[in-house]
């Protein structure tokens, strides 16, 4: 677990506490402490539990599962934690509220004498291969033979046991340095598996499983995503209202609630996050849940909380994505949404059955393209890295693009920050005039996405001469045919990146590969951590 460990002894009983998350009412616990003059010795809210549980153990006589049926009732916030009492050291008690808990398994397979709690399978990768996930406000206590478990009511109960493959060969890096540069290889056959799972071969049409909507009665989609996954929902919107005609809204998950949106009678809620467990997006869906929208999750656990708690779940298929900063399940997030776009789009009758074959038929050749671009010695990597040699010296970055490019600018920047800890923003191009060309100077590198067939080539174009003219460090990633419209003093003064040519709807899967990859090697070329980047965790369970 992402975990704050604290013990409080109180008469004869001390216990030890993991905690993931927040106890948000821990004054108020702190205050009644006091009162019963127990001493703490940190201001942390994690210490306040062994404390009180301790407290409730001795004042009612009960053992520590039932103390903490008890006070569980009385905590507020998001969390996760484990408990256990000295002298009772074969027994763990742990509950959970909106973050991720798991129970491992370990009695199959010859491993007998042992069972897990974790805040994710992972972490007990080649331990257990079954799972139970518990819900919200459930009590769980585990002895090397035994597993009981607690639901809100106080009621025993049985969770689903889940198979998980997380062996050393599915989770390890197979000869790669680093767990990202493996993912970010593994994409061509993310993209491969998802065609394969949600395409017919025979008749071209998609197949999410999207059952339950009357897709001509829809009027709105809200699209909620955190980080990575927030920009890859405004990808998808540009997809969903230029290919099937739908309005999108796209919200940052954390500020969803607070705006308090009015949600259209029968609604569709889409939420995105690559483990199924991020606590902003879990609780942005939970309220749409509760106003009666139709949820639909893409994510890459579904065996989540979201998955559990949604209508309707599309699988990313991403396989384990370790690296804290995501790559591979981004690519299934950009895939996911092209192909509900089509979907979409043929349902509402804004797409003919001809359009979409057309459409998958190009797909169809994206995990090719991929492959060649995720080559480390492919020729625009190589140019990549001399890139982030130079860039590693950089104390900040702007990244620029417009119409879907944007976003993905947005991505980009993304990355440089989380992995090489350098300060990076992306805008839409033509933002850059309204404040951020104040910083443009010759120490200024200025990446500038632009595809030849968005019909926007020209204007970014005059933005990237704009940067020229105030001597900032002009890179243009385009594709051969925008490389093909340069005149030569253009291209004398600028580091050009150069994309194949393909249909207009791989670009996006296409353009994010060099963006991920110019960060890595940004990041390994100053030896920061590229799988752990400080200050980070791969599922962020409180809000």
């Amino acid at each position: 677990m992402n975990a704050h460990p604290h013990a409080g002894q109180v008469a004869q009983i001390q216990l030890a506490v993991v905690h993931n998350g927040i106890i948000e009412n821990y004054t108020d616990l702190r205050a009644e402490l006091a009162c019963d003059n127990v001493q703490l010795v940190s201001d942390t809210d994690t210490e306040t539990l062994p404390f009180t549980l301790a407290m409730h153990m001795v004042d009612e006589q009960e053992s520590l599962s039932q103390a903490l049926l008890s006070v569980r009732k009385s905590l507020r916030g998001s969390y996760a934690f484990v408990v256990q009492q000295a002298g009772h050291l074969d027994t763990l008690v742990a509950t959970r509220k909106g973050a991720p808990l798991c129970v491992g398994l370990g009695q199959s397979g010859g491993r007998g004498g042992a069972n897990y709690v974790a805040s994710d399978p992972l972490a007990l990768a080649g331990v257990c291969e079954r799972f139970m996930f518990l819900h919200d406000d459930d009590v769980v206590e585990l002895t090397p033979t035994s597993v009981t478990i607690w639901d809100s009511q106080g009621a025993v109960v049985q969770r689903p046991v889940h198979m998980l493959d997380l062996s050393a060969e599915a989770s390890g890096k197979q000869g790669f340095k680093h767990f990202m540069l493996k993912e970010m290889c593994e994409q061509p056959d993310v993209v491969s598996r998802l065609l394969q799972s949600f395409v017919a071969p025979d008749t071209q049409t998609v197949n999410l499983p999207l059952s339950g909507v009357d897709w001509r009665s829809v009027t709105q989609l809200n699209v909620i995503g955190c980080g990575t996954a927030f920009y890859a929902g405004c990808v998808g919107k540009y997809m969903l209202e230029s290919l099937a005609g739908l309005p999108v809204n796209v919200d940052v998950a954390s500020e969803f609630r607070y705006r308090k949106p009015p949600f259209v009678k029968g609604g569709v809620f889409v939420a995105i996050s690559q483990s199924g467990e991020t606590a902003d997006t879990l609780a942005a869906l939970e309220h749409a849940k509760a106003a009666g929208q139709h949820v639909l999750v893409l994510t890459n656990s579904p065996n989540s909380s979201m998955a559990r708690a949604a209508d309707a779940v599309v699988n990313l298929q991403a396989g384990r994505e370790i690296a804290v900063a995501s790559t591979k399940a981004m690519m299934a997030m950009l895939m996911s949404l092209t192909l509900l776009a089509l979907q979409v789009g043929k349902a509402r009758g804004a797409l003919t059955d001809a359009q979409v074959a057309t459409h998958v038929q190009d797909l169809r050749r994206l995990p090719t393209h991929l492959t060649a671009l995720v080559q480390p010695d492919a020729p625009l990597n190589v140019q990549l890295g001399e890139l982030a040699e130079r860039l590693g010296a950089a104390h900040s970055m702007l990244y620029l693009g417009r119409g879907w490019l944007a976003p993905l600018a947005a991505e980009g920047a993304l990355k440089l920050k989380e992995l090489a800890y350098i300060h990076a923003e992306g805008y839409a191009s033509g933002e850059m005039k309204h404040g951020p060309i104040a910083l443009v100077d010759r120490a200024l590198p200025v990446l500038n996405l632009a595809a030849s067939n968005d019909g926007l080539f020209e204007k970014t174009l005059s933005n990237l001469k704009e940067v020229e003219a105030r001597h900032g460090q002009v890179i243009l990633l385009t594709d051969e045919a925008g490389a093909a419209l340069l005149d030569d003093a253009t291209r004398t003064r600028l580091t050009l990146l150069t994309l194949p040519n393909v249909p207009a709807l791989l670009l996006p899967m296409m353009f994010v590969v060099p963006l991920q990859m110019l960060a890595y090697l940004t990041a390994t070329a100053k030896g920061t951590d590229v799988d752990q980047p400080r200050n980070l965790a791969k599922s962020v369970t409180v809000e």
